[in-house]
């Protein structure tokens, strides 16, 4: 009931601002989470070799990545 009664005052409120906080906040842990994937693969490309190389390993007959 928690998460019906906050989607109807959600609704109810004409302001806007709770649907707009919400796509910022998702907006900006995107990108910050972008940015850090970008970062961590030029610095340490090897890191995310090894990991696509064992999770292909654990699941044989499946290609994760070319």
């Amino acid at each position: 009931m928690k998460i019906k009664d906050t989607i109807k005052r959600l609704v109810a409120d004409k302001r806007g601002e709770g649907f707009l906080d919400l796509a910022m906040k998702m907006l900006i842990v995107v990108v910050i989470g972008a940015a850090v994937l970008l970062i961590l693969n030029a610095a340490i490309p090897d890191l995310f070799q090894g990991l696509i190389d064992k999770i292909s390993s654990e699941l044989t007959g499946l290609d994760v990545l070319p």
